[in-house]
């Protein structure tokens, strides 16, 4: 549940009017410390039950740009100043938290997720980013040995081709987890690595029929299994004892979110599509992250388009009052929304399956084939207008992005609302950058992908004449086109203080050399923490409430363990989070 370390009650600000400027405000609250200590305030709700004092405070807010301190009151920030000023309001139960310098930061908004895809990596291991296969084994032994046995160790995200780039065996997991059935995908989930407890717990043999596409990689001197499953022979294991629990969605959600919450993130733009999961975690108190929720529509419709979404907006409707009858919402704000539809173009860059303008440069004969036809593109686009839906699409290739952007043109969304978004664009023509502007389309982009794929792969499927299209975040910006940062979890590290230093740095191995490439591309700090607070706030009904650290919203903020130098550096993914709060309560560390 939720933990309320400051106060057993929270009073809800519907109670009074709250039409104060951030000025007004804090003119009023200093009036009411201006008192004798014997005077009672004339509201005593105006006074804060917590205020953080001698901090460095990044609000994100361009009327308030960096304070020393901030008060907060029923959930929200109720006055930002200096040390001295926000002292003077404290009262006698007001809990003052001095963080003796080090930054503080707005609660980060992720604007892409995927939770529950990701809840394996947060209930079971996580070994993105380790290139040494040894690091690898003592993490799952030391999983394996917190856990009794028989119970599944899932997760993985691992990637080989950081390492010696030899796929690993089954024989390694049986060395470390001989007792426990382990299965892990790889980072991008088109691989799995099994242990031989859970290729016999599942029944598998080197005979299984295997899906189309899908393949058990067999050892080519022995004919026996490996432990490596390629793409739908991974879902040979779907039905093997143990794993409905092991993979149970909300106890997954619940711990992706104790996870998003350990590193600051307070929002996220999910595309899990499992709206009743979402509500039973929101209904058990443990929601403790504000979902912004995209609907998927099934792949294969056999209903026209608006029927489709016609049915979409009723369920919108059903989680709406579902939401709307929980008192949470009022002592925490918003915390669940259906706000948008995702939708799928291609796929990508590393399989040729994005689809792309000219050729690939590596592989000219590849042809790749689009996930939905342009006419059909363009009749979801059009039919979820009609319903009140903005719409978010995938779209990696610069001629998927084109394709997203003509459906755009062709059928504008309502006045009003949200504004649509391409998410990915790893690719883009700068003709096509200026059209998003003319749109007022967003760009939804993910910087480690960048980061960690354009020397392994990108550079070979575009080649060097096109790179300069490839991740343009500074010509997305310079061109007044909305960007939003996040992190497309689990395919790269959920961590956003990660992401914001690949914005700084733009490195990547290239010719055996890690570098910084098209450094013109770059974001400054100020830049990459916008694109991962209040510009992901303005995408939802919520851009007036959360974001940054502004009076009147939401207190939804990040302490970090030192203050940041005056130039931000890559040394930005070395900071840890401390402590992160939403409406005030206080979400990590929930054990203090």
């Amino acid at each position: 549940m939720m933990t309320r370390p400051m106060r057993a009650v929270f009073r809800s600000y519907s109670d009074r009017a709250f039409a104060y400027s951030s000025i007004g405000v804090f003119l009023l609250l200093v009036s009411v410390s201006a008192c004798s200590p014997q005077q009672e305030p004339v509201d005593d709700s105006s006074v804060p039950y917590l205020v953080v004092i001698n901090a460095d405070v990044y609000t994100v807010d361009s009327t308030h740009a960096k304070a020393d301190a901030f008060a907060i009151s029923d959930g929200k920030f109720i006055a930002i100043g200096t040390t001295a000023e926000i002292q003077q309001l404290a009262g006698v139960d007001t809990e003052v938290i001095d963080v003796a310098g080090v930054s503080v930061i707005p609660g980060l908004v992720d604007g892409h997720t995927h939770l529950v895809s990701g809840a394996g990596l947060a209930v079971g291991v996580d070994l993105s980013e380790i290139e040494d296969k040894s690091e690898w084994l003592r993490i799952i032994r030391d999983k394996a040995q917190s856990l009794p046995d028989n119970a599944w160790i899932l997760g993985g995200a691992w990637d080989h081709n950081l390492s010696d780039g030899v796929l690993p065996t089954k024989e390694m997991l049986d060395s470390v987890a001989p007792d426990n059935p382990v299965l892990l995908r790889d980072i991008d989930g088109h691989t799995a690595w099994a242990n031989s407890f859970a290729i016999n717990l599942a029944g598998i043999n080197a005979d299984s029929p295997v899906p189309p596409s899908g393949e058990i990689v067999l050892d080519p001197k022995t004919g026996e299994m490996t432990g490596i499953f390629l793409e739908a022979a991974g879902a040979l294991f779907s039905d093997a004892p143990g794993m409905a629990e092991a993979t149970d969605p909300i106890a997954g959600i619940k711990a992706a979110v104790a996870l998003a919450n350990s590193h600051g993130i307070t929002s996220v733009h999910d595309m899990s599509n499992h709206f009743d999961e979402f509500l039973s975690v929101f209904d058990d108190g443990d929601l403790t992250l504000r979902v912004w929720q995209g609907a998927r529509p099934p792949l294969v419709l056999d209903q026209s388009p608006d029927e489709v979404y016609a049915q979409m907006a009723a369920e919108r409707e059903r989680v709406r009052q579902h939401v709307a009858t929980n008192a949470q919402t009022e002592s925490m704000g918003p915390l669940f929304d259906i706000g948008y539809t995702k939708l799928i173009v291609d796929g990508v860059l590393s399989t040729y399956t994005a689809l792309m303008k000219a050729p690939y440069s590596d592989n000219p004969d590849a042809v790749a084939e689009p996930f939905v036809s342009k006419d059909q593109l363009n009749a979801m686009i059009a039919a979820a207008h009609d319903h009140n839906f903005p719409v978010a699409v995938h779209a990696i290739g610069d001629n998927a992005v084109s394709w997203v952007l003509d459906g755009f043109a062709q059928s504008p969304r309502r006045p009003g609302m949200p504004a649509d978004r391409i998410e990915h664009v790893e690719m883009v023509t700068p003709d096509d950058v200026e059209r998003f502007a003319s749109l007022g389309v967003v760009a939804s982009m993910q910087p480690h992908h960048a980061t960690c794929c354009v020397g392994n792969y990108v550079i070979d499927r575009v080649g060097r004449d096109r790179l300069p299209n490839a991740y343009v975040w500074r010509s997305m910006l310079d061109s007044n086109v909305p960007l939003v940062l996040g992190s497309d979890w689990p395919t790269s590290p959920l961590n956003p203080l990660i992401q914001m230093a690949d914005t700084i740095h733009r490195e990547t191995r290239i010719d055996g050399i890690v570098r910084p490439w098209d450094e013109g591309n770059s974001l400054t700090f100020a830049e990459s923490l916008y694109g991962y607070t209040q510009s992901g706030a303005n995408r939802t009904a919520w851009a007036d409430e959360i974001g940054s650290i502004t009076v009147g919203k939401w207190a939804d903020f990040v302490i970090l363990d030192e203050k940041l130098p005056a130039t931000v550096d890559r040394t930005l993914e070395n900071r840890q989070v401390t402590a992160t709060y939403l409406a005030g309560q206080r979400v990590f560390p929930t054990n203090q």
